[in-house]
């Protein structure tokens, strides 16, 4: 396992019934999946995570992204 906690890359967010659910991926360049929030490490790769919230700059970037399609 690797020891060092990285910080997740946020990467958006699913709206499900209502709740908003923010999406992440591994900070690993050779994993690079999808992990969830309440993971301490990657299930794929070992390393160990921590989750900063998202900037406003990057979760309006992702609404525009969005409302373009």
């Amino acid at each position: 396992m690797k020891f060092i906690r990285k910080s997740a890359e946020y990467i958006g967010y699913t709206l499900y019934h209502g709740e908003k659910f923010n999406e992440w991926r591994c900070p690993n360049k050779k994993c690079g999946m999808s992990v969830l929030e309440e993971y301490v490490c990657c299930p794929y790769c070992g390393q160990k995570l921590r989750f900063n919230e998202p900037f406003q700059e990057e979760i309006q970037q992702y609404k525009v992204l969005v409302q373009r399609k």
